[in-house]
């Protein structure tokens, strides 16, 4: 889907097709829910595909596997919040200088 700005945002992933349904953060599959893909869960905090997909242990990195995939992620910040901030701090700093005259 997109938001009003046009831009892609993650569709919410419902556990039947009935547009009623409530929503569940992972997508159910007989009565298993399924977890999100290291890709994923990048996509969704703003990464590249298999951003952190590094080197590990003295393995390549095509042989990282998930666990400090997820760890990573979920200790990062989302890239698109992160830009919002930065360019609301430096709209305010302007502002300040511009004031400061």
């Amino acid at each position: 889907g997109a938001n009003a700005a046009g831009k892609n945002i993650a569709p919410t992933i419902r556990s039947t097709s009935n547009p009623l349904a409530v929503t569940i953060p992972n997508a159910a599959y007989q009565f298993a829910v399924r977890r999100l893909t290291p890709i994923e869960c990048e996509r969704l905090q703003g990464f590249e595909d298999n951003y952190t997909r590094i080197p590990w242990r003295n393995k390549p990195a095509e042989k990282c596997p998930d666990g400090p995939r997820y760890k990573s992620i979920g200790n990062s910040m989302a890239v698109p919040v992160m830009h919002w901030l930065g360019q609301r701090i430096e709209m305010v700093d302007k502002l300040l200088k511009q004031l400061a005259i």
